[in-house]
């Protein structure tokens, strides 16, 4: 479906984080996890994703081929993070995560047909994890007296639901200005405003990482951690197509199509604080 010509188709970072930890020693580990508000640069979001047409419920297709999508990543926002957890025998440890993340900024561009190189698109993401993730501690080293580098390996399976809305396609640069896609009078940019969409994803993790010993019981653990989420969806339904008419007049075009959808897949570079009672 080309935004220039609606209906005619009708195929139409991770986070820096401070812990508590209550773990008598050769017993149980009790941990809190308190997330602070991260600024992500470079492999903590997702890459390369893209928004493309999911299944077929009977309606038209918004790109309708495979060469058209959405193509973009997802910026910052706030994530928060609880675990608890268990020191278990040979180095292993096990934990149940909590986390939410709000306001996830969606930014990508389309490429439909004659609308211009530039065709920038924005969502807004919520989600929440849930998962139980095992570590593996390795022996390590000793690299100053009472300070110990403790490598170790982790992964996770679990559940993440999101929520996403605020669909937005705009056409600020269409290759012919006094086409469909004209602007307004006022200088008003034709968009395409789509469904948005909720569910819940089978999801797994796996990290890696290092703890330093700071303290006798304070560590700082530096870590990777990939995450796969599944997709996300946008619902199967009405989309606004918002075009004007060359005497200026607005007109919005409803037209139903499949839901689309993206990968959702993190890459994250984490610092936290552990602290051992």
């Amino acid at each position: 479906m080309g935004p220039g010509n609606p209906g005619a188709d009708r195929r139409c970072r991770r986070r820096p984080r401070r812990s508590w930890d209550r773990s008598p020693r050769g017993g149980g580990e009790s941990r809190l996890v308190r997330a602070l508000p991260e600024r992500r640069r470079g492999p903590d979001r997702s890459r390369d994703a893209r928004f493309v047409d999911g299944a077929d419920a009977g309606h038209a297709a918004l790109y309708g081929s495979r060469q058209r999508f959405d193509a973009g990543a997802l910026e910052d926002g706030l994530r928060l993070h609880l675990a608890a957890g268990v020191r278990l025998p040979y180095r292993l440890r096990a934990q149940l995560e909590f986390g939410i993340a709000r306001a996830l900024g969606w930014r990508g561009n389309t490429n439909y047909r004659a609308s211009g190189a530039r065709q920038p698109s924005a969502a807004r993401l919520d989600t929440w994890q849930l998962l139980l993730a095992g570590f593996h501690d390795f022996p390590g080293w000793e690299f100053a007296p009472g300070r110990r580098a403790q490598p170790f390996l982790g992964a996770g399976l679990g559940i993440t639901g999101y929520r996403l809305g605020g669909y937005i396609q705009r056409f600020p640069e269409p290759d012919d200005p006094q086409g469909s896609l004209r602007r307004g009078p006022g200088g008003e940019i034709p968009f395409t405003a789509l469904s948005g969409g909720s569910g819940r994803n089978f999801t797994w993790m796996l990290t890696t990482g290092i703890a330093i010993a700071v303290s006798g019981n304070i560590h700082l653990e530096l870590s990777y951690r990939y995450t796969d989420a599944g997709k996300i969806r946008t619902d199967a339904g009405d989309i606004a197509i918002v075009r004007y008419r060359e005497d200026g007049t607005r007109r919005e075009i409803p037209v139903r199509i499949n839901e689309t959808t993206a990968d959702y897949r993190t890459h994250a570079v984490l610092a936290a604080l552990r602290f051992e009672f």
